[in-house]
């Protein structure tokens, strides 16, 4: 009879719809997992089918997701090493600032008695513990730059990978969709890869017919064609930072890797703007202080009424600051006059160094004194800036997030409710067949 096939039809229809409610609750806390749904549709003979299954997504909402993440990457990858170097670079006793301080200290000490054999000693140790912090904080400068790299080109092997779990899910996706399903769960496999790739680099998506994705970089190098996935690696630049290379079979992509967006843009920011110039704040105040020390020594003698001696060497080549092996205290030119031991009129004039202005590159005009301190400073707005922008970026990801799983996120209550509606469904079609039963029943019992 009619009746039962519209009534069995009406069944179906329900249980398929329970079935894909049920999958939506049992995966209530999946990371990822999007939200589906039944379409159901009217037959011109009477019933229902269902038409398709769909998936809740909002593919701009998506891209603003992956947008936001990268954004936050940038921020999120040189924090940490801004917490280091700050801790690094304070003016606490330890640092180069407490160094100057304490050579200077003990250049005032010696005034009292120029020719005090302890006083003068006690400036060559000032001068060494100056020596000693500047190599501490050229290390550390250092040190940051290698591990900035080496996390770069960790972070570039995971974008090889994950670039190829696309390209491999992408066929896969678009296998099943050639037969006729609907490759859902695939769909999250994918989407979760892609939220990955967005902490390390920022990415574009657009979706072909066929169900693939094609995913290039924000500037438009591309990361996924299809079945086909890029290889990105680190390149070493001279200046010590790093560049990204990705490849496409026999084609090559060479990119400035502070445009890749991500984690990877956020550390090659942080190596080519801040350490960079760090190191070149430090460079240049090593070389200053110790130039103009060593000038004020020379003109002047020591308690042998000989010339003095430079105190510190500067490696042109790397920057390092040593002490002069050949000096001691006899040959520190504190006096003015050969035959004057105790004439401090050029250790007056040494003092006075720490005065004395010179062009620090990139932060102007600033005394040897006060050089230090003004890098500090420049660190610590930058650092406060990057804290600011993480913050920021991390509320607008966290927005964006939710803004998606308004769409694609399982409401419980939501799909209570309709568990609750299509079991009175299923319980009335059932009621249809039964009905259906029993006119069949009392037809046969009539004839």
């Amino acid at each position: 009879m009619k009746i039962s096939y519209i009534g069995l039809s009406g069944l179906l229809a329900t249980q398929s719809s329970m079935d894909t409610s049920a999958r939506n609750i049992a995966n209530l806390l999946t990371p990822g997992y999007t939200r589906q749904g039944t379409v159901l549709a009217s037959r011109a003979a009477g019933g229902v089918d269902v038409a398709r299954l769909v998936r809740y997504e909002d593919r701009y909402k998506s891209q603003q997701l992956w947008n936001s993440t990268a954004r936050e990457g940038v921020y999120a990858a040189m924090e940490p090493y801004f917490s280091q170097l700050e801790e690094v670079m304070g003016l606490e006793e330890g640092s180069v600032k407490g160094g100057i301080d304490a050579f200077f200290a003990a250049l005032n000490e010696v005034s009292t008695g120029p020719t005090s054999i302890p006083l003068r000693q006690q400036v060559l140790s000032a001068a060494e513990g100056l020596v000693t912090r500047f190599d501490a904080l050229r290390d550390t400068l250092y040190g940051q730059l290698d591990a900035v790299r080496q996390q770069a080109a960790t972070s570039a092997a995971q974008v090889s990978d994950l670039s190829a779990t696309v390209a491999a899910l992408n066929e896969r996706i678009a296998e099943l969709t050639a037969a006729g399903g609907v490759p859902s769960e695939l769909i999250d496999q994918r989407d979760r890869a892609l939220l990955e790739l967005a902490r390390l680099a920022e990415i574009r998506v657009a979706e072909q017919p066929d169900g693939m994705v094609d995913v290039t970089l924000a500037q438009g190098t591309p990361l996924v064609r299809g079945k086909l996935a890029a290889r990105a690696e680190t390149v070493a630049n001279a200046d010590g930072t790093f560049g990204l290379k990705l490849s496409m079979g026999a084609a090559e992509f060479p990119l400035d890797a502070t445009r890749a967006g991500g984690s990877i843009g956020g550390l090659a920011a942080y190596a080519g703007q801040v350490l960079l110039p760090q190191l070149e704040y430090t460079h240049t105040l090593a070389a200053e202080l110790a130039g103009r020390i060593n000038a004020a020594l020379t003109s002047g003698y020591g308690t042998d009424g000989q010339p003095g001696q430079p105190l510190f060497l500067v490696d042109a080549a790397t920057g390092r600051l040593s002490l002069n092996p050949a000096v001691d205290q006899v040959n520190l030119g504190f006096s003015s006059a050969p035959g004057e031991p105790g004439n401090t009129d050029n250790l007056a004039a040494l003092i006075d160094v720490r005065l004395q202005p010179f062009v620090l590159p990139g932060l102007g005009q600033v005394t040897v004194g006060d050089a230090y301190t003004i890098m500090v400073g420049k660190l610590g707005s930058d650092s406060q800036n990057n804290a600011a922008s993480l913050e920021t970026a991390a509320t607008l990801r966290s927005q964006a997030e939710l803004d998606l799983l308004s769409v694609t996120g399982v409401n419980s209550e939501e799909e209570a409710v309709r568990m609750s509606e299509l079991l009175q469904a299923y319980q009335a079609n059932m009621k249809v067949i039964s009905v259906a039963n029993r006119i069949f029943d009392t037809l046969i019992e009539a004839f």
